[in-house]
């Protein structure tokens, strides 16, 4: 085996040792109740909030819905993982010191193996505690699962989960790479494949570079093309309408659509406008499903604290509260902010509810079937 090859193999393993200390998975929740976020960092041996209080957070919300608390004692993995790096360590520092190719070759494809096991161990975690709830959790959405993705982005009720490798993680693929590349450059790597390359290179260099610059500039006229694209789409979104106080009716109730500081629109994603004069009957509406789960592109909700602008369902904080006198009694308003809906609060007492809190209070409180998620 080449210097080379040796010194690579050895940082590669090397290397390894920064999985005792860094975080190698990160779990994140995002939601308008939480602004700054939720999230968790998954190590070799134990599990820790993104910040101090978060796990204790997450294990309170997972518990709401029916999730099992996460507990680091309790995951036999987390025991096995740091004697398994430390082998992989040990072995590949004897593999650089004996300097034989097959040692890099096969250090390298065992750890493939188990980074192969170790995604394949952590999707049926994921799966396990999304899947195995409580039946007796204070939210039970029928068919409902809430496992994060395993790599990307999941909506999941309100949140919007993000799974992806961490310091650590980025750590151990690099790992491998320079094991591959041990194995490459001491084995494979021929002196008059080196001397063809450079000479057929050299012949070709003209035209080839006129070739990179022609499909560079093609690049940047396609990423063009796709911004431009992507601008035009967004300006062309279909918007809430305005509405013509008192003359139009609710698309639920049928009462006249008039206090503007508890009017609700839905619009599908050919443009129509369904509109409602409380927030209520449009939760209500989407619970006895009158417009297909596709067929929505956005809910709107009237922003109590500027009457006649609308705010998006979705990212909206709510105030159930007897004090509000909605148009259909259940007394829903929604806010822009966290603060806006602690000032209402204080003013109005009642309860904090998000968007899909608003559609299981209706379903409860009006007797309509468990709703559909939209």
């Amino acid at each position: 085996m080449k210097p080379l090859s040796r010194i690579l193999l050895a940082v590669a393993a090397l290397m390894l040792i920064g999985m005792y200390f860094l975080p190698m998975w990160s779990i994140s929740l995002d939601a308008p109740q939480y602004p700054e976020g939720l999230g968790m960092k998954i190590y070799i041996n134990t599990v820790k909030g993104a910040s101090e209080d978060d796990l204790t957070n997450i294990n309170g919300l997972n518990h709401y819905i029916g999730m099992k608390r996460i507990e680091p004692d309790a995951i036999p993995e987390l025991k096995y993982m740091p004697p398994i790096i430390g082998v992989m360590i040990v072995l590949g520092l004897i593999a650089a010191w004996l300097g034989r190719c097959w040692m890099a070759l096969g250090w390298s494809g065992v750890f493939v193996v188990l980074g192969i096991v170790g995604m394949v161990d952590f999707y049926l975690w994921e799966y396990d505690y999304g899947h195995n709830l409580d039946p007796h959790a204070a939210i039970v959405i029928e068919g409902m699962a809430y496992q994060p993705p395993l790599i990307g982005s999941k909506q999941l009720l309100n949140f919007t989960a993000h799974s992806y490798p961490d310091i650590a993680g980025y750590i151990a693929g690099v790992s491998i790479l320079l094991g591959f590349a041990a194995w490459w450059v001491s084995c494979r790597m021929k002196k008059t494949k080196e001397q063809k390359t450079k000479e057929s290179t050299a012949s070709n260099d003209a035209p080839e570079a006129r070739n990179n610059a022609a499909s560079g500039l093609s690049r940047i006229s396609v990423a063009a093309m796709m911004v431009f694209v992507a601008t035009a789409l967004v300006s062309c979104e279909p918007k809430p309408e305005a509405i013509d106080w008192g003359k139009e009716e609710c698309a639920h109730c049928k009462m006249a659509i008039s206090d503007k500081r508890f009017a609700a629109q839905l619009i599908t994603t050919k443009g129509k406008v369904y509109k409602f004069d409380a927030i209520e009957c449009l939760a209500g509406f989407l619970n006895e499903s009158k417009v297909a789960k596709d067929d929505v592109h956005s809910l709107w909700v009237a922003d109590f604290t500027k009457p006649g602008e609308f705010l998006n369902a979705k990212k909206s904080f709510f105030l159930q509260s007897d004090k509000l006198q909605s148009p259909m009694s259940l007394n829903i308003a929604a806010f822009p902010h966290q603060k806006d809906l602690s000032a209402a609060l204080q003013q109005y007492g009642g309860k904090e509810l998000y968007w899909d809190g608003v559609r299981l209070l209706v379903a409860k409180e009006w007797g309509d079937d468990e709703p559909h998620k939209h």
